[in-house]
């Protein structure tokens, strides 16, 4: 009888030593390390840029099996799947890295809807029609536009019959991120003719501390008429000669930021009279391109 009893705790001792191998019966079934690749696709980037108004996106796949097609959809509710590829062409950028990138061009007739809410849904199916689906949105935040300012000038300026009638146009620009992100300043006359001045080009306005010299007039040397660099103010030297017209000048002044991002224009106008009295002998007449001519 005591024999059994030590042959029992024996072998009770050898099981409590021995690694145990799971059985059917135990709730979470041991599987092992089985080293197998999982289907996984994750969509790693959505952005939008918009100085080239171009969405972009990157879909990671991880798959035991080789991949049929992954396609996506951006933004326009029924339409047509479009396919994303890993060979290094169009938008992708390194072959056979897992890694699917693309980028779709906003479309002039859709550009109101920039700030909108995209959604990009991605499809994955392998070779044995097994497929994924993803979605992730994005709501681009429209940078904003410098602001203008009002604009600081004499309200009327008469002609001379002879020489030139000086003053300086001053407009305070600003832009909510600084003065780095305005792109330029300009301004648009109209004349009293009913034609634009400059050729109906833009006038640029300067914040260069008068640091150009544009041109000359019986020795005086004229630049823009901006006083410090780079101080949000921007400003145009108006000349006027003897053969400019008289009447209203209706201005519009613009500004831009580097991403293209317009202001709201500002209006103003200004009243030019006719000099006095006009001698031909002494009248000059002088090509000065800009605001009035």
């Amino acid at each position: 009888m005591r024999s059994k009893i030590i042959i029992t705790v024996i072998l009770i001792a050898s099981l409590i030593q021995c690694d145990q191998s799971p059985t059917t019966l135990d709730e979470e079934p041991y599987l092992g390390d089985s080293g197998e690749t999982t289907f996984s696709m994750e969509i790693s980037r959505f952005e939008f840029d918009y100085l080239s108004q171009q969405f972009f996106f990157s879909v990671e796949v991880t798959s035991p099996l080789a991949i049929e097609e992954v396609v996506y959809n951006l933004g326009i509710f029924g339409s047509s799947y479009l396919l994303l590829n890993d060979l290094g062409q169009g938008d992708d950028i390194l072959i056979g890295d897992g890694r699917y990138d693309g980028g779709w061009i906003l479309p002039d007739s859709m550009s109101t809807y920039v700030d909108s809410l995209w959604t990009l849904e991605v499809i994955v199916r392998d070779d044995a029609s097994n497929s994924l689906a993803k979605f992730k949105t994005l709501q681009p935040e429209r940078p904003a536009p410098p602001v203008i300012g009002a604009a600081s000038h004499l309200d009327t300026l008469t002609l001379l019959a002879s020489g030139l009638v000086l003053d300086t146009l001053t407009l305070e620009v600003s832009h909510p991120a600084g003065l780095d992100e305005i792109r330029d300043v300009s301004m648009m006359s109209l004349k009293p003719d009913g034609t634009y001045a400059n050729g109906g080009q833009p006038i640029p306005l300067y914040d260069d501390g008068g640091s150009v010299i544009f041109y000359s007039f019986e020795g005086i040397d004229f630049t823009s008429g901006d006083s410090l660099a780079n101080d949000g103010v921007y400003s145009l030297l108006l000349a006027l000669a003897p053969n400019n017209l008289s009447g209203v000048y209706h201005w519009t002044f613009n500004s831009r930021s580097w991403l293209g991002i317009e202001a709201i224009p500002v209006l103003d106008s200004i009243v030019v009279l006719p000099a006095g009295s006009l001698s031909p002998s002494h009248s000059q007449d002088v090509e000065l391109s800009g605001v009035f001519k």
